[in-house]
């Protein structure tokens, strides 16, 4: 499996730079880090849905679809698959109870995002402009 997922990595990496119009690793990257952790999160729900289902099938096509997704999601974000996997295979024995115990929580950071122009003025209960938030009648 680990051999079959470097390959496609590997794919992945080599399409980063492609144009868009010509593969679709290129057109997510064009789009940024945001689309494609959109889109893992897509795949992800989806990989849900098929387990609900029980249909043994659909679950694995979305599985792939999902780890498909996630390495793109890697190469983004600068992570190499051999760093994924030895994080596991540093975990590998370790019970899941005590493996979670030890990590520290550590909250992620929210990107930071700032407006343009606040859209609602919450002193005064309108919208920037002017309208009220909410309609009556």
């Amino acid at each position: 499996m680990a051999d079959t997922l470097n390959t496609l990595g590997n794919i992945i990496a080599a399409r980063r730079t492609a144009e868009p119009g010509s593969s679709y690793v290129a057109s997510l990257f064009a789009k940024g880090l945001p689309t494609i952790a959109q889109k893992v999160g897509e795949e992800a729900v989806e990989t849900i849905i098929a387990a609900l289902s029980g249909d043994a099938k659909a679950l694995t096509g979305e599985a792939a679809d999902l780890l498909f997704h996630l390495l793109v999601l890697l190469e983004a974000g600068g992570v190499p698959l051999s760093d994924v996997l030895a994080e596991l295979d540093r975990r590998e024995g370790v019970s899941g109870l005590e493996e979670k115990a030890a990590r520290t929580a550590k909250p992620l950071a929210a990107p930071v995002v700032e407006p343009e122009e606040p859209s609602v003025s919450l002193s005064r209960g309108r919208r920037a402009d002017s309208r009220p938030l909410i309609r009556r009648g």
